[in-house]
This record gives structure tokens, C-alpha cells and sequence, in this order.
């Protein structure tokens, strides 16, 4: 009785009123946004297992395939620019690793939420900044379900691996199964995808502070990818894919729940196909 008095309550701002640009329809976005954090959160907990012995995307020692080493997995030169120019730049290693996940897990996350709640746009009705909230967090959700998957796939040697910038012990771990899955950055995803999703969600609810928060998105993309790679935790190439898989979800997600759009409520079902499901509406 508690829980579905709960949930009555959750869900009793998800009607939109009529002049509102965004709508929610409840039951599939708590299914989606669910299914997203799980797939994030199951993976995590579990890539001890997971997470391949060797990585996909290198081959021999972890201090091979450096640029000019002759190896089939030899660095590329971007990466290797990067590597060079921002491993340890202003901050230690391991300073640069902490505040990158303070940044990416807990400051952009509680500011990207103020910013739903308080730049809802001359149309928004009661209610609109916790249903731009649900929508920036469904695009959060199911970008680093993505990270994932694609992570344990391409089970990527992390810069300080292949440098052989690593230790047994502190300050990374080269036996720790997280060292090998580089590709792409899960910082620089999430924190993209919440910066744009606030944004555009602002832009189709034709909030005044648009044009401001997708400043910020950028500021906020750029400054987690550089913390990333400052603490040699990730190359150029991991950091843009993040950024390029945080930029679609937060681009596409609330276009879908533009009115009329596929997540908006109204013509929307879901049809089981084995272990995955179909997605069907108006776009």
C-alpha cells in the first residue's frame, strides 16, 4: 500500500497541460530509465567477472603499441598528442581521477537537476521541471547503459596500462579488470548526456536559458573529458566517443518526448521480441 501511494504521488505531476512543448508517458519511461540503470549499475558491480582477461583493442605487453613501436595495436597520433600534452597537466594523476568523478557522479548531476526544476520555459505548467527532470535523467540512464556495453566489447588498455604507467599498488591497479576497459569515457557520456538533455529540453519548452545551458554543456563535456585525460585515465578518442554517445541521448530523448513524439504518451506500445523489446509512436 505504501509503495503504490508512492508511486501515485511520483507520478502525479506526469500529466502535461496543454501548452507544455514536453510530455511524459510514465510507465515507459520508468521502464526504459530503469532498464538503462540497470544495465549500467549490474555491469559495474559485476566487471571483475565481466571484463575480459586481455583487451580487444591492443595486443602484446601493456607497455606495447606505443606510437612508433612498430606493433600492429600502435597508438594513434592524436591519442598519443594528448596523452603528452595533458597526462598530469595542473593536477597529480590521481587528484584529476577524483575530481572528475565528484564532477561527473555528483556536481553536474545535482546541478543539472536545479536546472530542469528552475528553467522551464513561458509555456511550462505545474509539474514541467520534474518532468524535464524524468527526461534528463532517462537520457543519462540509457547513455551509460550504451558506455557499457560497448566497454566490456572493446575492453580498451587504459593509457596508464599501455605507457606502463601503472602499479600493483596505487596509484591505479594494472591487475584491476576496470584497467582494461578504456573505450569509450562513461565520465565524459554521462555528464555530456546531462548537460545536453537540459539544454534541449529548454530549447523545445522555449526557456529564455537555452542558449546559456548549452554553454554550459559544452563547458561541462570539455571540462570532464580534460580531467579524464589529465589523469591518464582515457585517450582523446575514449573522451570524444563518450561526448558523441552523451550528445546523441541527450539530443534524441527529449525529441522524443517533444509533443506528438514517440515518448510524449498517447499512440506508444511496446511489443515483446524475445530479450529485446520495439518501441513504437508518432515522431
Amino acid at each position: 500500500m505504501i509503495a503504490i501511494v508512492l508511486a501515485a504521488s511520483i507520478f502525479s505531476f506526469a500529466d502535461a497541460g496543454s501548452t507544455d512543448r514536453i510530455a511524459l508517458n510514465p510507465a515507459v519511461d520508468a521502464a526504459v530509465t530503469g532498464a538503462g540503470f540497470a544495465a549500467f549499475v549490474i555491469p559495474e558491480l559485476l566487471k571483475g567477472k565481466l571484463a575480459p582477461d586481455r583487451c580487444s583493442l591492443c595486443d602484446g605487453d601493456d607497455n606495447s603499441g606505443l606510437p612508433g613501436s612498430g606493433s600492429s595495436a600502435s597508438l594513434n597520433g592524436v591519442d598519443a598528442f594528448f596523452h603528452d600534452a595533458l597526462t598530469g597537466f595542473a593536477l597529480s594523476r590521481k587528484t584529476a581521477d577524483t575530481a572528475s568523478s565528484v564532477w561527473a557522479f555528483a556536481l553536474v548531476p545535482i546541478g543539472t537537476i536545479a536546472g530542469a526544476l528552475l528553467t522551464t520555459g513561458p509555456h511550462a505548467t505545474d509539474g514541467a521541471g520534474l518532468r524535464a527532470t524524468v527526461v534528463v535523467l532517462e537520457s543519462a540512464a540509457v547513455s551509460a547503459a550504451l558506455v557499457q556495453g560497448v566497454k566490456f566489447v572493446a575492453a580498451r588498455k587504459r593509457p596508464f596500462v599501455r605507457y606502463g604507467d601503472g602499479e600493483t599498488s596505487g596509484p591505479y591497479d594494472v591487475a584491476d579488470k576496470d584497467s582494461h576497459i578504456s573505450f569509450p569515457s562513461g565520465h565524459t557520456a554521462l555528464a555530456t548526456a546531462l548537460g545536453v538533455s537540459l539544454a534541449m529540453t529548454a530549447t523545445l519548452e522555449e526557456s529564455p536559458a537555452a542558449p546559456y545551458l548549452w554553454g554550459a554543456a559544452a563547458a561541462v563535456s570539455v571540462t570532464t573529458a580534460s580531467l579524464r585525460m589529465i589523469a591518464e585515465k582515457h585517450y582523446f578518442t575514449d573522451v570524444a566517443v563518450g561526448a558523441a554517445i552523451g550528445t546523441a541521448c541527450g539530443v534524441v530523448f527529449p525529441l522524443l518526448h517533444r509533443r506528438g513524439g514517440a515518448l510524449a504518451g498517447g499512440s506508444v506500445s511496446i511489443a515483446a521480441q524475445g530479450p529485446a523489446f520495439a518501441l513504437s509512436g508518432v515522431f
